[in-house]
């Protein structure tokens, strides 16, 4: 068979056709030089994980494809990922590796950003450079899983809830959220303006972010208080919707209330500024009268005997002997002394007090000896005494050193006879007497002394007696 020139012209067309396809092919596509490390350089990058990072992904710098992934494998401190980079690609070694990921199910990549302080400029990677980092998305497996054990704990009723109250908190709010959403888009476009500003603005919340991560445990605390506070607010509803009600109109009486106040609240709140002050100064005394005066009022209501209407408190009284003398100097002089038969109200001069020289044994619980808050160390029986210091008056204790009050003199004592206790002669025969008795025998002792019986109880001490015998003993034999 003769082969004409056209079909010879035609076969080597398609010769050469298919020899520069598969030329193309093999450079270009199959990049059958870069296997062999011809027009390349090889990179090591290591990962703490893969994060789905996987063989023949690319790799790109500034978003521009530069090569591709040649192996991925583990090693003992993590994963270690082989590059194959271009010659053409002048990749800083100062640069940060990434991988990222082109959707949320789309696949990995690694990605080459310059730093932004070091620029462009500098050494570049070399064949058999090594890059670290830690920049690896999050796994959507784990994502996955942790969005399905949320909404296991929040479950089937409390999800339709809580769409239920988005729907109620979101609807009718087309135009506001429009608003919201062209706002963000305008935030976004000045963030994309000021790169430099956000991305230092994120790189200093990481490490509030990282606070937050130590306190993980806090904030779930916080929020189970939180949840706890809800759930009483909602069973309380009624309460706090009454409040939420009557709240306008008590504000509108506060208000009022206060207007009306006007010139003399301001006034008042000076006076109490002061009063704080002084009370700052004798706040151990309020704190001493604050411990002591529950234990007082304890004691008090030990003391009442409530059980029963027969006995009084539960107090001792003690009969004291050798006493020293009741304190006189410092009250009102002997001649101003009033009868004790007039009980009509007396106006006195202030300051009266036991003023006997501090080192006295009379009245040493006094007014004198009351310690001074303002000045430590000090004891006085008012505050300005404090300052000045405490002068006693001089002066006898004994009440009777000059004489009796009231113009009596002292009489000397009686030696009259003594009334004996009991009469000698005593009716034999009175006409009533009350007595007490014995109930088990009926004894009983007359006012002359002597034992009578009343004639009841004549069984013997001790004897248990029937009920026939209670009735027996009423009948006469």
């Amino acid at each position: 068979m003769k082969i004409t020139r056209f079909v010879r012209m035609q076969l080597m067309l398609f010769a050469i056709v298919t020899v520069v396809a598969m030329v193309v092919m093999a450079l270009f596509y199959i990049r059958i030089p870069s296997m062999f490390g011809v027009g390349s350089y090889q990179v090591q990058l290591l990962l703490p994980t893969s994060g789905g990072l996987y063989q023949n992904a690319n790799v790109s710098y500034r978003g521009v494809y530069v090569g591709k992934v040649d192996s991925v494998q583990l090693t003992d401190t993590g994963v270690e990922a082989m590059l194959t980079i271009e010659n053409g690609a002048e990749i800083p070694a100062s640069s940060t590796a990434s991988v990222r990921s082109v959707s949320a199910i789309g696949e990995q990549f690694v990605e080459f950003t310059p730093d932004p302080e070091a620029g462009e400029s500098g050494e570049l990677l070399q064949d058999g450079a090594t890059v670290s980092t830690d920049k690896v998305p999050v796994e959507i497996s784990a994502m996955l899983d942790q969005a399905d054990r949320l909404l296991a704990e929040i479950g089937d009723t409390r999800l339709r809830s809580l769409m239920d109250e988005a729907f109620v908190a979101f609807n009718g709010t087309g135009e506001a959220l429009q608003r919201l959403l062209d706002s963000m888009v305008l935030f976004v476009d000045e963030a994309n303006k000021n790169t430099d500003t956000t991305i230092q603005l994120v790189e200093q919340g990481a490490p509030l972010l990282a606070t937050q991560s130590r306190t993980a445990d806090a904030i779930r605390s916080w929020t189970r208080d939180v949840t706890a506070f809800t759930d009483q607010l909602r069973a309380n509803r009624p309460e706090i919707g009454d409040i939420l009600r009557k709240g306008p109109a008590t504000a509108s009486k506060s208000q009022e209330l206060f207007e009306s106040l006007g010139a003399s609240y301001p006034l008042l709140v000076s006076n109490l500024g002061t009063i704080a002050k002084t009370q700052v100064v004798y706040l151990p005394n309020w704190k001493q009268v604050l411990v002591l005066y529950p234990r007082l009022v304890s004691s008090l209501i030990t003391a009442l005997n409530t059980g029963t209407t027969r006995f009084g408190p539960n107090v001792n009284f003690s009969l004291a002997f050798q006493d020293r003398p009741p304190c006189n100097i410092g009250f009102l002089p002997k001649e101003d002394w009033r009868w004790p038969s007039e009980q009509t109200a007396r106006e006195l001069p202030p300051g009266m007090l036991c003023r006997v020289p501090r080192n006295s044994n009379i009245a040493v619980r006094g007014a004198r000896n009351y310690p001074c808050a303002e000045f430590p160390g000090r004891r006085a029986p008012t505050p300005a005494e404090c300052e000045t210091g405490y002068v006693p008056k001089p002066g006898s204790v004994d009440p009777f050193q000059s004489g009796l009050p009231f113009g009596l003199k002292w009489q000397p004592a009686s030696s009259g006879t003594v009334t004996p206790g009991t009469p000698k002669d005593f009716d034999a025969e009175p006409a009533v007497y009350a007595t007490t008795y014995d109930p088990d025998s009926g004894n009983f002792i007359g006012p002359d002394g002597k034992t009578y019986n009343a004639g009841a109880g004549s069984d013997e001490q001790g004897q248990s007696s029937t009920w026939q015998t209670m009735i027996s003993g009423t009948v006469a034999p």
